[in-house]
């Protein structure tokens, strides 16, 4: 097990971060390499990978009624309103 915390630099900005024993035990034990990125990179890095938050208006695929989604028009995914979809389940 790790004895004391590691310093590194993050492989993209260069900033120095530190990472802390009982974090390098918790990677040791569950066989994770350590971090190259700092946790703002690391951070930055997650939410590139979500959904922009932006809401589209569409129509509801069965009835039509306009609505708000997160989808927009032009994705291949069904939408419906409230009702429609309970109705669908």
């Amino acid at each position: 097990m790790a004895e004391k915390n590691i310093e590194s630099t993050c492989e993209l900005c260069r900033k120095r971060f530190l990472i802390i024993k009982q974090e390098s035990e918790f990677y040791a034990r569950q066989q994770i390499p350590l971090p190259r990125k700092c946790m703002e990179c690391r951070r930055k890095h997650r939410e590139s990978l979500r959904n922009p938050r932006k809401l589209f208006e569409r129509a509801c695929d069965k009835c039509q009624m306009k609505l708000m989604s997160s989808y927009a028009p032009d994705s291949p995914y069904k939408v419906y309103c409230e009702k429609c979809y309970l109705e669908t389940i």
